[in-house]
């Protein structure tokens, strides 16, 4: 009697631990939630997760337009996702992450985004009840869950006659142990459990990276019916979000008798629990586990159509829920107005960099093909990836970081942080030009206006060749389906292009104390100071040095020879 009072009074102990824990896990992530909300993102991904959350892109990557990895690399994309990033899930990243790489050309689907992100802004009882609910899905580390949901209809069954036998076995020496001979039953358990946990970590690998499958579809399951209940108390809820939250409805409730008893399987997210922890030497004793993955194979098997499609949703919401809270972290923006006018090109007033603190905003108007000039470090690079970002959150979040942004659809492509090709052995100008060449191919094949960003186009040759080469090809790109945005230090290319391109430029100044000042706000035409030579003075190099370098400059301006 008292061992039996002592077991009654562990278990609720372990009962009361166990809903002590859940609320405080509630109480942290409501804390978090509501800590993030707001400001920019700053989690650090360790480089394999990112790999991970690049998968559920990659199945789709040639299905359609998508941001190129030299544009994504060129515009650091992973820091503007990094920022962006206020997921409660790993779907959520994968989602917010495909959002990115592939822009939408449907206007319609970005003014979807837009209205959704507003309601997740205008309504913050209902946000913050479907976030709770969405950070039930959890975060998966070194795996990602898009990759399992293709193979589904792949999996193999278990072959599990020795697990009922160790299951047998366990409740005959009970049975000994309470009726017959309690030393020969307890010594007889030990063993079979020893050898059934022995069996369990043998065979649990066959199936073992398939449970992070299963115990994600659960959870996907059980997040589309806490949002279902939930769903009475949310109001005015625009048109756009009642459809998906009726697809997340009909998929849940096909999905869900496939993870009846889901309580089985190992739980495969961030949290454990004291429960979770008790579960698993269930599990290792009585591989209840394994019995229960072939039944839910079984069930599950001809529904990985529901699951991707109940993926999908899921990520929609978490996707505009991250819009609304990157638009309350930036500064300024604006809902992006597309154009139909192919021949008209962007407008923008007050745009900047996210990711810059204290950014200058910069205006331009109807820039169909531009040249930009100017000194080093001005800000010329800077503002190209401001107008391809723009383009990018445009098109993705129904975001524009500016105080406007009027320009046609776009599929933007960029060359400007190239780098050897070690691996191939391709010299910088190699790599260059296929860089080049796949925005001409783009251009040549596109029927939807591609925005071309260019930073000095063709440095990696000598100079009458950069000028004759670029000056070329972006003649030829002003001539196709394509607006281009073109940094060059060579003034030469401005009068070659005169008529076809708009001049830009940034300029910098001198303070009394002989120090160069930038104002990073651009100007009309093309610049006519350098400074090169300046920054040699700033940073102490010799007057002798200086001195000739001026008057080796002044004398090729003169004549056009070098001596």
């Amino acid at each position: 009697m008292t061992i039996w009072m002592i077991l009654a009074a562990l278990a609720v102990l372990i009962i009361v631990a166990a809903v002590n824990s859940g609320k405080n896990r509630y109480t942290d992530e409501l804390d978090s939630l509501k800590d993030k909300w707001g400001k920019l993102g700053d989690t650090q991904y360790p480089s394999d997760d990112f790999e991970n959350i690049s998968h559920y892109y990659r199945l789709s990557e040639n299905d359609g337009y998508s941001v190129d990895d030299i544009t994504w690399n060129d515009l650091e994309m992973d820091s503007i996702f990094q920022a962006i990033d206020n997921c409660s899930s790993s779907i959520g990243r994968e989602y917010l992450y495909k959002a990115l790489r592939k822009p939408n050309l449907d206007k319609n689907k970005i003014k979807d985004i837009d209205t959704a992100a507003g309601y997740m802004s205008s309504h913050t009882d209902d946000r913050v009840s479907m976030q709770m609910s969405l950070s039930k899905l959890g975060f998966v580390h070194k795996v990602s869950f898009s990759d399992y949901v293709d193979v589904i209809n792949k999996l193999n069954l278990l072959k599990n006659s020795l697990s009922y036998l160790f299951n047998a076995l366990n409740i005959a020496f009970i049975l000994v142990m309470i009726f017959v001979n309690a030393q020969a039953g307890v010594l007889a358990l030990i063993a079979s459990l020893l050898a059934s946990t022995a069996y369990y970590f043998k065979k649990k690998p066959e199936a073992g990276c398939y449970f992070i499958a299963l115990s994600q579809i659960s959870r996907m399951v059980r997040t589309g019916k806490d949002i279902e209940k939930k769903r009475k108390s949310f109001s005015d809820m625009p048109d756009e979000l009642k459809g998906v939250l009726n697809n997340i409805e009909r998929d849940t409730d096909i999905i869900y008798p496939s993870i009846k008893n889901d309580w089985l399987l190992p739980d495969t997210g961030a949290n454990s629990s004291i429960v979770e922890v008790i579960m698993n030497y269930l599990r290792m004793f009585t591989h209840v586990d394994l019995i229960h993955y072939n039944r839910a194979i079984k069930q599950i098997k001809g529904k990985s159509k529901n699951v991707l499609a109940l993926m999908n949703n899921l990520g929609y919401l978490e996707l505009v829920i991250c819009t609304a809270s990157f638009r309350k972290a930036i500064k300024k923006y604006s809902y992006p107005e597309f154009i139909e006018d192919e021949n008209q090109g962007i407008n923008v007033e007050g745009i900047y960099h996210p990711l810059i603190k204290d950014a200058v905003p910069n205006d331009i108007s109807n820039a169909k093909n531009v040249l930009i000039t100017g000194s080093n470090a001005s800000g010329k690079s800077t503002f190209l990836k401001s107008i391809a970002l723009n383009a990018i959150l445009s098109q993705s979040i129904a975001t524009s970081v500016s105080e406007k942004y009027s320009a046609p659809i776009y599929k933007l492509y960029s060359s400007m942080s190239l780098r050897d090709d070690y691996k191939t052995k391709g010299s910088y100008y190699m790599v260059e030009i296929r860089a080049l060449k796949r925005i001409v191919d783009a251009a040549q094949s596109s029927n939807i206006p591609v925005l071309a960003i260019v930073d000095e186009v063709l440095r990696g040759t000598n100079t009458i060749e950069r000028i004759a080469a670029g000056s070329s090809i972006l003649e030829y790109l002003e001539n196709e389906n394509t607006n281009t945005f073109a940094a060059t230090h060579d003034i030469e290319i401005t009068d070659i292009l005169k008529g076809s391109y708009s001049n830009y430029h940034f300029r910098e100044s001198f303070n009394e104390d002989g120090d160069i000042e930038f104002t990073y706000k651009l100007q009309n035409g093309a610049a006519t100071t350098r400074n090169a030579i300046a920054l040699l003075g700033t940073l102490g190099f010799d007057d002798k040095i200086i001195d000739k370098a001026n008057n080796r400059a002044k004398e090729f301006m003169d004549t056009g020879i070098w001596k």
